[in-house]
């Protein structure tokens, strides 16, 4: 007899805990349950990126987007792991992408850019050609953070994927 009783609180307690949770869900959520537009609006600054990709340069025209991509856009859901994607696109100086992607001590491939957030893609320059090296990523972010940074000579772009991009120590534009 114990044991059924135990049993029935449980079960009594965990649908308890889903009509509480599926009642939050209609009740604080927005009609739609959509993430906030806002919070993946197009960016154009350019100085947090500067700070952030110091290394790489002087950056120009960028257009970025810097949001959590595990937040379900649901306040009364904690997030379990805050993170900050940061993924854009910029220009770079003439001339500067091919010198980049010459120095053989990166091993520069062919390397398309994946996962693009749809807000992007009308940014990125037709005709580009990306090159990615895992070498030089660990070169830019010192292996404090996530990053993938991809670099087409034909444009003079530089594309970038990063999750919670830090304030690399001092490094040279190279």
């Amino acid at each position: 007899m114990g044991t059924s009783k135990s049993l029935s609180r449980r079960g009594l307690m965990v649908l308890g805990g889903l009509f509480v949770l599926g009642g939050g869900a209609v009740g604080c959520g927005s009609a739609d349950d959509s993430p906030d537009p806002d919070l993946r609006k197009v960016r154009t600054d350019v100085e947090p990126l500067q700070r952030r990709f110091r290394a790489i340069g002087r950056l120009s025209d960028p257009h970025w987007l810097g949001y959590n991509p595990n937040d379900s856009g649901r306040e009364w859901i904690p997030d379990q792991d805050p993170q900050v994607r940061v993924v854009g696109v910029a220009r770079l100086p003439a001339g500067a992408a091919k010198a980049i992607v010459g120095r053989p001590m990166y091993a520069f491939v062919p390397s398309p850019p994946s996962d693009i957030p749809e807000e992007l893609t009308e940014f990125l320059p037709e005709g580009a050609e990306w090159l990615g090296s895992v070498r030089y990523d660990e070169y830019l972010t010192k292996s404090l953070y996530t990053g993938r940074f991809l670099f087409s000579a034909t444009t003079d772009h530089v594309y970038f994927d990063t999750v919670n991009p830090e304030i690399v120590p001092s490094s040279p534009p190279q």
